[in-house]
């Protein structure tokens, strides 16, 4: 199992899980993994601490990517404390089972070799430009996440040798073809089944109310019956957008800006190079001598691209004849590139030339100019840009108008909303759920109907809704959340205890029935006797149709017929609150002979092994010793 699992983390598979690891570095640097901290710890498995600051760092980073995947649905979501409580221990949960997986590692004994880390960085497309690892890319991205490289391979080992328990098992799950040809014959199954169903409204006239049921529902059911806490509000809104409907350009503006940002609208020389790497990240004189010596052949007519494939030490480019495609200034190490612009043509190759990563011999194939777009060409572009910005300024300035104005006269925003030259939109009453499109950013409803504000009865702070995009509000008039009085709906609770007792008779009447079958009766006797209407329906499928879905689902749940019992029967209660009688009288297969393909049969193999992965998970968390301490959520959260 374990030669397994070693063999499969380097196939595929683990490269793509390798891309979950890249991209939470991406994100967040590897805080979670490094930070250690003195608090009280969130979790313990095992004995092994959760600290708060991964715990942190973790539910910081899922919640920025479901903001950015939902987006505004997000910050509704974001707003309900029962929601977000939910998800942070859903965030804890995940952080046990990682912690599982690396506990399990460790008994295994899986670990990464130092060639394999090294090949796995090289090859991470974050440190690459052009397709070729570039270390002053790999130094910077690692310093602006605030970490060594030492300590960045120390978090990739880690990851890497947890992902050999995923590749492992993954790659030992598979699926016979004998398992696809059963699970396409029960998929193609059709039965000839029956069913009668017993209206839960049929039944209401048997129901018998009175006050004391009326009160009893009432009682344990009011808060379907509450009024949810209300806003009227004003504000004033203040975007970009709409100052950049009303700013004037003219030509000279348009064409002053074309000349002095030129090199926007200019494209850089780009040259294509390939090069021979002797790697030495100290001067070494064996090492030049030999670049050297390579230097020379090729002066005297050797095969550049074959030299590089025999000879370099960038086994990427050497694959390619030492290709390295085109490149740009400003992205290769300074002495490298300083060497490949002096090449005066396509052919040219460099003396011998030392940068960090060792001893280069540089040859130049292409070379493509740079071009300027003409003015004409980009006027309507221009134009747009410097409405942008010019509103962008304006838009500053009013944003710090428009708070001054509505802090200077807290107590209505007329004034505030005349001096930025917009006007004041009135809302009736709304709730949280019932908000306009305008006012449902999550911190303008946290401000509208936050218990200080309201009380405050002024106006608002300046609320960033976007990006160039603000509004103030104020509250006009509140309605807190209250629950009806019974009076008030008494003609809901009775309809709703009518239909809660008529399901009840429904399923009561449906159970007898089925006991008279059961006891020898016919469904079709039954169902006469009791005035149903018994429907039949043959080679019902297992998907689609136009049957409701429960009684198709209890249908194929249902046993064979057997010839001591030509039908079997069940009774189910419906979504809608009516009961029904469901009778399979014939089962139909399909015989599957053909072969499925490949990919079918990876599929399958990949549900298994999801599965059984699951399965671990829950074994490893069932006899594990876990302690949980998560503290609230900050008000602030």
């Amino acid at each position: 199992m374990l030669e397994k699992i070693r063999e499969g983390s380097q196939g595929m598979i683990a490269k793509v899980i390798l891309g979950f690891v890249i991209l939470t570095f991406a994100l967040a640097g590897v805080g979670s993994y490094l930070g250690n901290s003195s608090e009280v710890p969130v979790a313990t498995v095992n004995g092994d601490e959760i600290t708060k600051v991964q715990f942190d760092t973790a539910y910081q980073n899922e919640r920025a990517r479901m903001q950015q995947q939902f987006g505004e649905m997000f910050g509704m979501l974001s707003a309900d404390s029962n929601y977000m409580s939910n998800f942070r221990n859903s965030v804890l949960e995940k952080l046990i089972d990682e912690q599982l997986q690396r506990q399990l590692v460790t008994e295994l004994d899986l670990m990464v070799s130092d060639d394999v880390l090294r090949d796995t960085i090289r090859s991470m497309p974050e440190f690459q430009v052009d397709g070729v690892f570039n270390n002053d890319r790999y130094i910077a991205l690692l310093r602006q996440n605030g970490y060594e490289p030492n300590q960045f391979r120390d978090y990739l080992r880690a990851q890497m040798s947890a992902n050999q328990l995923v590749v492992g098992l993954a790659g030992s799950e598979f699926a016979t073809i004998s398992e696809m040809q059963l699970l396409s014959k029960l998929q193609m199954q059709s039965r000839d089944i029956q069913y009668a169903v017993l209206k839960a409204a049929d039944f209401a006239a048997a129901v018998e109310i009175n006050d004391q049921l009326l009160q009893d529902y009432y009682q344990s059911n009011t808060n379907q019956f509450v009024s949810p806490e209300t806003v009227s509000v004003d504000y004033v809104q203040l975007t970009a957008a709409d100052i950049a409907a009303t700013v004037e350009v003219t030509d000279a503006d348009l064409q002053a800006y074309y000349e002095a940002n030129q090199a926007r609208y200019q494209t850089e020389e780009r040259r294509r190079v390939s090069h021979i790497l002797l790697e030495s990240a100290e001067d070494n004189a064996e090492i030049e001598a030999k670049a050297e010596a390579l230097a020379a052949q090729l002066q005297q007519g050797a095969d550049f691209a074959e030299l590089a494939k025999k000879e370099s030490a960038d086994t990427f480019s050497a694959e390619k004849g030492g290709d390295l495609d085109f490149i740009e200034k400003g992205v290769m190490d300074a002495e490298f590139e300083k060497a490949a612009y002096a090449l005066a043509k396509a052919g040219d190759i460099s003396p011998v030339v030392k940068t960090e990563f060792g001893y280069h011999i540089i040859q130049l194939t292409e070379v493509q100019p740079g071009s300027v777009k003409a003015f004409a060409d980009v006027k309507d572009q221009i134009l747009t840009t410097v409405k942008d910005d010019k509103a962008a300024e304006k838009f500053i300035d009013l944003q710090q108008l428009l708070g001054e104005k509505s802090f200077e006269i807290a107590d209505s925003l007329q004034e505030a909303a005349e001096a930025v030259g917009t006007k004041v939109v009135s809302v009736p009453a709304f709730s949280r759920s019932t908000a306009p499109a305008e006012l449902t950013a999550p911190k303008v409803l946290e401000t509208l109907f936050s218990d200080d504000f309201i009380s405050a009865g002024v106006n608002s702070d300046v609320i960033e809704v976007a990006p160039q995009h603000v509004v103030v509000v104020r509250v006009n008039a509140h309605q807190p959340e209250t629950t009806k009085k019974l009076e008030e709906v008494k003609d809901q609770v009775q309809a709703a205890v009518v239909a809660t007792k008529s399901s009840e008779l429904a399923k009561a009447k449906a159970e007898a029935l089925l006991a008279e079958v059961q006891a020898g009766k016919s469904l079709s006797d039954v169902a006469a006797a009791a005035e149903l209407t018994l429907e039949t329906k043959a080679a019902v499928t297992r998907f689609g149709g136009d049957i409701d879905s429960d009684i198709r689902t209890k249908a194929f749940e249902l046993a064979k017929p057997a010839a001591e019992q030509p039908a079997t029967v069940a009774m189910l209660n419906l979504a809608s609150g009516d009961a029904a009688l469901v009778a399979v009288t014939k089962v139909t297969d399909t015989e599957v002979t053909d072969k499925p393909p490949v990919d079918q049969l990876q599929q399958f193999a990949d549900q298994k092994a999801q599965s059984s992965f699951g399965a671990l998970l829950a074994a490893l968390k069932a006899k594990a010793e876990i302690t949980r301490s998560l503290p609230e959520a900050a008000a602030d959260e």
